[in-house]
């Protein structure tokens, strides 16, 4: 019996959820600090206003070490254990943010070309080609050819799946397709909530309101 996959929050949220982490660890710093700003305000005594402060700054930082570790780790796991997406492929992210998107492209065009098993790259590429109706094509290609990668993990194969099932049902206007990959989903987690999640999108592609 396959094992359940139970999807994570960088699943659901990819590269920004790290930053939902940090917002909570944000959250509870700005609460405790402010707690110890009453408590100092009210005329608690030193030592009450000390503690509160220090409680405020462990609470933070253990929750910022705990979105840390969490993130080393979902990223590790995204890579296949390869090391850090956000460190790795940093400059094509900056080149993204300058507005040389054909650049960043190229720079992926060549990782790809170099390492038949790189996953990231694929993953990366095809998201930014997907923000172009012109090459929509070439971004499922890529999220193809990541599937097939023998690493690949389940949390990604699941992503690139439902970015995949995305292009179909889209720009690409091939739901027969689409309807393969949600298949596909659910031969390789039949006991899952993605399966769950498959079946349903399954039943709304063959019956349309």
């Amino acid at each position: 019996m396959t094992k359940e996959y139970r999807v994570t929050i960088f699943d659901r949220h990819g590269p920004a959820a790290l930053d939902k982490i940090r917002i909570v660890v944000y959250a509870v710093m700005v609460f405790g600090l402010t707690f110890a700003a009453l408590a100092l305000k009210m005329g608690l005594s030193s030592s009450t206003f000390l503690w509160s402060l220090i409680a405020s700054v462990a609470a933070g930082g253990a929750v910022h070490l705990l979105a840390s570790a969490v993130g080393h780790s979902a990223r590790a796991l995204a890579t296949g254990g390869q090391g850090s997406s956000e460190s790795q492929f940093s400059y094509q992210g900056s080149l993204v943010m300058q507005g040389r998107v054909e650049e960043a492209l190229a720079s992926f065009e060549a990782l790809i070309a170099a390492s038949a098993t790189a996953i990231e790259p694929r993953i990366l590429a095809a998201e930014l080609y997907s923000r172009n109706p012109a090459t929509t094509r070439r971004a499922a290609d890529l999220l193809r050819e990541a599937q097939r990668i023998p690493a690949i993990t389940p949390g990604r194969d699941i992503y690139v799946t439902n970015r995949l099932v995305d292009l179909l049902m889209g720009p690409l206007a091939d739901s027969g397709r689409a309807l393969v990959e949600l298949r596909r989903l659910i031969d390789r987690y039949p006991n899952s909530t993605t399966a769950r999640h498959a079946r349903d999108a399954i039943a709304r592609i063959k019956s349309p309101r």
